[in-house]
């Protein structure tokens, strides 16, 4: 009765937390990762939870709960040189671990709820880049048994380790509007999604399966390596490294869906639900590369406030100024592929091109 009056006034904590104190963290984490298996969790999700955790606790010396601090995880971090994403990547693990804990009633807060994210914005360690038209053309073009793939990536914007676990009976190629359903036990969301297909990509997954198929059967089971997908890039004359130093490695056909949606003018709302993002700025900013954009043509969108410039004005003009891009090049690069021009291609006349997408 004591303790129960101690407890009501606050003087100690509820018993299960008296007891769950006296656990070991590492107990903690193992029940938190059975309990995520058991609400269907994909396993490299909960792999990466476990080793993180684990990780943190040896090397941050957190035996018990009690142990935890935020000074000790920022004087861990410090001393790290994890990209900030990887480093923001441990906070979420050791936070969502606390946070059920909350729940179960084995902790009364978390003590890393003041410890603030690392800001990402121009610290990433791999910036990446999208396709464009002429680049992903000449990738299909060399790119052999691997072609279905890619274009599944590029054509849906599903993930490696979506793509991956795949299987023939997740694709419906003869309904009316061919599609894939993505089942939510291989997303990243835990949300299960069904996608339409492209016609490009219908034909592609036919000709890939033939007759031999089977429903229960992996659609890529031999899936391309990072090495592999290089030698494509070197074969078909794609840089993997730009001269921004951004890479163009298998996730950017992800990056390169976003940014076809943008420049096919798909609301934002809309290419945020495709992507299946849960916040609409990433689709914008992560997700869209605004070089391939056509950024240049969208002056003419503009309205004339004063007289309309004289035809030889407008001549000149069009000889002139339009054509030069920064840095004094003096045409835009369509011919070769390498960036597209929406306004060449809209007025199919490669002598009024004022893409600029240099």
């Amino acid at each position: 009765m004591r303790e129960r009056e101690h407890e009501r006034a606050g003087f100690i904590p509820p018993k299960a937390v008296r007891e769950a104190a006296r656990r070991k963290l590492s107990e903690h984490l193992a029940d938190f990762v059975g309990d995520l298996r058991s609400r269907g969790k994909a396993e490299k999700y909960l792999a990466n939870i476990e080793y993180r955790g684990g990780r943190l606790m040896e090397e941050c010396g957190w035996s018990q709960a009690q142990d935890v601090t935020a000074d000790s995880f920022q004087g861990w971090r410090r001393k790290q040189d994890f990209s900030a994403k990887t480093a923001n990547d441990y906070l979420e693990a050791i936070r969502c671990l606390f946070n059920w804990m909350i729940k179960q009633g084995r902790v009364g807060s978390n003590p890393l709820n003041a410890v603030e994210k690392v800001n990402m914005q121009g610290r990433e360690t791999r910036q990446r880049r999208a396709f464009s038209d002429g680049e992903m053309r000449r990738l299909l073009t060399v790119a052999g048994e691997r072609k279905a793939v890619y274009l599944m990536a590029v054509h849906t914007g599903l993930r490696r380790s979506e793509l991956s676990e795949l299987k023939w009976s997740d694709v419906f190629l003869d309904s009316e509007a061919p599609f894939v359903q993505v089942r939510a036990a291989t997303t990243k969301n835990g949300k299960a999604a069904a996608m339409r297909l492209h016609p490009e990509l219908v034909n592609a997954l036919r000709e890939l399966r033939g007759s031999n198929g089977r429903n229960e059967e992996q659609v890529f089971p031999r899936f391309p390596r990072i090495e592999r997908l290089r030698r494509d890039l070197n074969k078909a004359g794609i840089a993997y490294r730009d001269a921004l130093g951004r890479v163009a490695d298998f996730h950017s056909l992800r990056k390169t869906f976003g940014t076809n949606l943008a420049r096919g003018g798909v609301p934002s709302r809309v290419a945020m639900t495709l992507m299946r993002h849960s916040d609409r700025r990433l689709t914008d900013k992560i997700y869209t590369d605004e070089n391939l954009l056509g950024t240049w043509s969208a002056i003419d969108a503009l309205p004339t406030y004063g007289e309309q410039p004289s035809q030889g004005a407008s001549q000149n003009l069009g000889a002139g100024s339009q054509n030069t891009a920064p840095g004094g090049t003096k045409s835009c690069r369509w011919q070769t592929g390498e960036y597209p021009c929406q306004y060449w291609r809209k007025r199919r006349s490669d002598t009024a091109c004022h893409g600029g997408a240099e």
